[in-house]
């Protein structure tokens, strides 16, 4: 019996697989902020699952475009640069969200 209907196709696999890697690492670094006292317990959630929706989608979008241009090996090379670009900006936006001071 098959039940190929039900299986995720790949940009969807890729997108839960950053999700996940992007929220464990984010709430990693916001658990410890929290222990801290620097945040609350609401802001360390909502920073975890911002962090981990943009993973998500960045990873998802990433495979979408690199799946539809298998083959073409210019289009490929442009997507893992692009790919990379975003994962750089993605960093870049939680390390300026560590470097923030309450005022």
């Amino acid at each position: 019996m098959s039940n190929n209907g039900t299986q995720l196709k790949v940009h969807n696999r890729a997108m839960i697989a950053g999700a996940l890697v992007g929220g464990i690492a984010s709430g990693v670094e916001n658990w410890k902020r929290q222990q801290q006292g620097e945040q609350s317990i609401q802001e360390t959630t909502c920073k975890v699952v911002k962090d981990a929706a943009k993973a998500g989608v960045v990873s998802g979008a990433a495979m979408y475009v690199a799946n539809a241009t298998a083959g073409r090996p210019v289009l490929t090379m442009l997507t893992v640069l692009s790919t990379a670009a975003a994962g750089l900006y993605l960093i870049d936006s939680i390390k300026g969200n560590k470097n923030e001071q309450p005022k």
